[in-house]
């Protein structure tokens, strides 16, 4: 069967000790891309040095230090392929990542751009997967997207013409930059998620509970220039609710800096935006009034009510972690690198 060129962009910021393993992991595809595009967006480190015995095998390209969203968009102006596959320094593919992506999209000349699920990454072996399986194709909506992201940005294969038409990564957002993408890309086309274990994402020191404060400005941004280009087409009460998870998400990053005012007026603010339960897939149920309640709790210096066996009330759970593009393991975001 033959698949059209697939041009692999990575963007690295002093990654160097961790991007020889993802650089590997795209030459192991039982598909080969036509090119990988790696954009050293600045790099202090070893990076350079150690992309030499790759010469011949990757185009490499150094740029003064601007941001992840500068970086990808360099490589999507040097790209050539007619489909882009977006991965990031320290992550990397199951060897049959592009194969399975690449039959999907074969199937649907329809489609725009198609995510997978991902595995934990290091570990002693991939995932197994069946060729002649693959797994249920889940279509991932617009609305569904307004609310919160259900996309790892190391996953996606998207269709070139599709993001000529829907544009570049907005550079003055760091963190949920890849979702305010995917969200032009489905208003003209298609997206799926192919539910399985394609994508190794990679757990690694760092938390965000420093970055409150660009989280809560790129997240805020993105629902603002939905407002801008009047995409919510009157369903406002989808509207409110995207709102509504934002506050929430909002909530549990200022409550990581002990900001508890400011942490339980957006927790507040949630409520009183989108009062309705959300549904289960987006939400724990009862999640957002608990984290109110365990912040009040801590504002008055009591001890919050112990949680089950494996859970944390005063821990994000994965569904709005999901909405700052990060999840459950607190992998560090690429903030203003």
């Amino acid at each position: 069967m033959g698949f059209p060129p697939v041009s692999v962009v990575i963007p690295s910021y002093n990654r160097g000790h961790l991007l020889t393993q993802t650089i590997d992991s795209v030459l192991m595809q039982t598909v080969v891309p036509s090119e990988i595009i790696v954009v050293d967006d600045g790099s202090t480190d070893d990076t350079e040095a150690r992309l030499v015995p790759y010469a011949g095998r990757i185009h490499y390209i150094r740029q003064d230090n601007q941001g992840v969203s500068a970086a990808r968009n360099r490589g999507l102006r040097e790209a050539s392929g007619q489909l882009i596959a977006f991965l990031d320094a320290d992550d990397v593919w199951h060897p049959r990542k592009l194969e399975m992506q690449l039959a999907v999209f074969d199937g649907r000349p329809d489609l725009g751009l198609l995510g997978t699920g991902q595995f934990d990454w290091p570990t002693t072996a991939f995932p197994d997967v069946d060729l002649n399986d693959s797994g249920p194709l889940i279509p991932v909506t617009w609305w569904q997207l307004a609310v919160k992201n259900y996309l790892t940005t190391s996953s996606v294969v998207a269709r070139r013409r599709v993001l000529d038409l829907a544009g570049d990564f907005d550079t003055k957002m760091q963190g949920p930059e890849d979702r305010d993408l995917w969200l032009r890309v489905a208003e003209v086309a298609p997206i799926a998620y192919l539910n399985r274990p394609l994508t190794g994402y990679r757990i690694v020191p760092g938390s965000v509970s420093q970055q409150a404060q660009t989280c809560q400005a790129g997240m805020l941004r993105i629902l603002r220039k939905l407002d801008d280009r009047r995409s919510w087409r009157g369903r406002w009460l989808v509207r409110r609710k995207a709102y509504s998870y934002v506050y929430h998400a909002c909530s549990y990053l200022h409550s990581l800096q002990k900001r508890y005012p400011t942490a339980l007026a957006f927790a507040l603010k949630s409520l009183a935006w989108y009062p309705i339960p959300f549904r289960r897939g987006e939400l724990t149920p009862c999640e957002r009034p608990l984290r109110a309640a365990v912040i009040l709790l801590r504002m008055l210096r009591l001890k919050p009510p112990e949680p089950a066996p494996g859970q944390s009330l005063a821990d994000a759970s994965p569904d709005v972690l999901a909405a700052m593009n990060v999840d459950e393991r607190s992998r560090s975001l690429e903030v203003a690198q």
